[in-house]
């Protein structure tokens, strides 16, 4: 096994050598789920009370519609509350987010 010195010496030379690449890295590896942006925050609450009101989660457009955004920016928030733990998302299922404590 290594030593915590030589772990932390590994560590520094990969922050020095790419620092995008170890950001990544923890982001990838870290379980818990993130503090979420302004915006991040929005789209779940939203999400959540569309839900509630309709029985059904939002579409990307409806999403895109009540932040006012594009429907593509509505997809990269709905897949990065997906990647920070908040949802679930079943793969090739319209509507099919399932909302995690966090």
């Amino acid at each position: 096994m290594f030593e915590i010195d030589e772990i932390q010496e590994r560590a520094k030379r990969l922050i020095a050598a790419s620092p995008a690449l170890a950001r990544e890295i923890v982001r990838q590896y870290d379980p818990k789920p993130k503090r979420l942006t302004h915006r991040q925050q929005q789209a779940l609450d939203f999400m959540k009370a569309f839900s509630k009101e309709h029985g059904v989660p939002p579409t990307d457009k409806e999403l895109a519609g009540s932040l006012g955004c594009s429907p593509v920016a509505a997809f990269q928030l709905r897949h990065r509350l997906q990647a920070r733990g908040h949802i679930e998302i079943e793969p090739r299922h319209k509507r099919s987010i399932i909302f995690k404590a966090a």
